[in-house]
């Protein structure tokens, strides 16, 4: 007989659903005053990363949006390391524990997978169908990528994920949600202001929607674009991205009279544009009309500006009753997106599983050779017919023998049924297909 070889067998890896987590804050559980002080700078993300890796979150990717800061990880132990990661979060923040209780969403398994699919797909977005965010999502990926960050297996989930964020976009009309909204905003602006090319427009905050109208207007002539952001790297990051001015948070509220155009996303604990503030800007502007768009969860504008003669304020439901004709269609549209995900989910996790059957069927396939050219090694001469014989006895001795410790083992109240083991023997070689077959002739 061979040696045994267990000190070559690799040692096998946990499939990604039983490795895969996903942990942070969202605009559904966290304020954005909360979001914004986890956001991970980008020059502090190699730092970052160094440290999701000591605290065993080797593949990772860490994904900071205005809507969310999140990281999806692998690692062998997710729920603890998904705790320390965490804790890893709040510490470089500077907050405490208690400050993330109750703000942070945690999944495993099959269930994170969904989740960051579906991210990808613009399902948890604050408006379904945005196609900011996938964008948000493959710069994640590449940055983890860049930084050493991205191994094999969280690279075949988010790969996976794009795939089924793609599929949605283009077998549904998800997407069509999204543009809806867009266009009203765009419709409702030249019904205010008539052309762009001479407006000048603030953004405040980097809400997915509002990136969207915001390119949406410059692609109808709107060339002058402020940006005011309460985090000044992500501020700088989008005012590059549009070439754009920045305008401090503080010196917004007395430069209000300098825009046509105010779209807020923050979504803050407070709100970021005041009435008194908007009614002095709109004396300033010689009561120029002004279009305000608020597209922030809470509000960022307060109420009140809608009573003001020449402030046309809009929120996201105000778009959505001027964009939709039938909310029916959208949720379909969403529901059959959603199905989209969880068949790429189950898709993905089965592939996945096929993945770690592969080095025991290859390890299973060398030992078998060994066995056979043993034989051939001790009876050179030895008959087709004999040395058959003999390879089946040497190769179903091992497996036999397991087979009854097994049996003895087994409990008597287990051994009324079929013994789970010689079920997956029946199943690996078609033996209980085979008796069917001959029991039907």
């Amino acid at each position: 007989m061979p040696p045994d070889r267990t000190d070559e067998t690799p040692r096998p890896v946990a499939p990604i659903e039983a490795r895969v987590f996903i942990t942070g804050a969202n605009h559904r559980t966290a304020g954005q005053e909360l979001r914004d002080t986890l956001f991970v700078e980008d020059r502090a993300l190699p730092a970052f990363y160094e440290r999701l890796r000591a605290v065993g979150a080797g593949e990772s990717m860490v994904l900071c949006t205005c809507d969310r800061v999140m990281v999806a990880a692998l690692a062998d132990d997710a729920d603890a390391v998904a705790a320390r990661v965490r804790g890893l979060l709040a510490e470089s923040a500077g907050i405490s524990d208690a400050r993330i209780e109750g703000a942070f969403l945690t999944l495993k398994g099959v269930d994170a997978l969904q989740h960051l699919f579906a991210i990808a797909a613009s399902l948890e977005s604050q408006v379904v169908g945005e196609p900011e965010v996938l964008g948000q999502v493959k710069e994640a990926h590449r940055r983890a990528a860049e930084l050493g960050a991205i191994g094999p297996g969280l690279h075949r989930v988010l790969d996976a994920a794009l795939a089924a964020a793609k599929r949605a976009r283009s077998e549904t009309t998800i997407g069509e949600s999204a543009v809806s909204i867009v266009s009203a905003a765009a419709q409702v602006a030249r019904e205010v202001l008539g052309r762009f090319d001479s407006a000048h427009a603030l953004m405040i905050g980097g809400a997915e929607i509002g990136v969207t109208v915001i390119e949406r207007l410059k692609a109808e002539g709107l060339a002058q674009i402020t940006v005011a952001d309460p985090l000044a790297p992500r501020g700088d990051a989008l005012a590059a991205r549009f070439g754009a001015h920045r305008l401090g948070m503080d010196a917004v509220a007395a430069g209000l009279g300098d825009f046509d155009i105010v779209l807020t996303g923050l979504g803050a604990s407070r709100p970021a544009v005041l009435a008194a503030d908007v009614s002095a800007a709109l004396k300033a502007r010689r009561y120029r009309p002004m279009f305000v768009l608020d597209a922030a969860v809470p509000p960022d504008v307060e109420k009140a500006v809608r009573n003001l003669d020449d402030a046309y304020l809009f929120d996201l439901h105000d778009l959505e009753r001027i964009a939709l004709t039938g909310q029916e269609k959208r949720g379909q549209a969403a529901a059959e997106a959603r199905a989209i995900v969880e068949e790429e989910v189950g898709r993905f996790v089965a592939a996945d599983s096929g993945r770690q059957a592969a080095p025991v069927v290859a390890e299973l396939r060398r030992h078998f050779e060994e066995v056979r050219e043993q034989l051939l090694l001790e009876q050179p001469g030895v008959t087709a017919d004999e040395a058959t014989r003999l390879l089946v006895n040497r190769l179903l001795h091992a497996p036999s023998r397991a087979l009854r410790e097994i049996a003895a083992e087994t409990p008597a109240a287990e051994k009324a049924g079929r013994p789970a083991e010689a079920g997956l023997i029946q199943r690996l070689f078609g033996l209980g297909r085979k008796a069917g077959r001959d029991g039907e002739k």
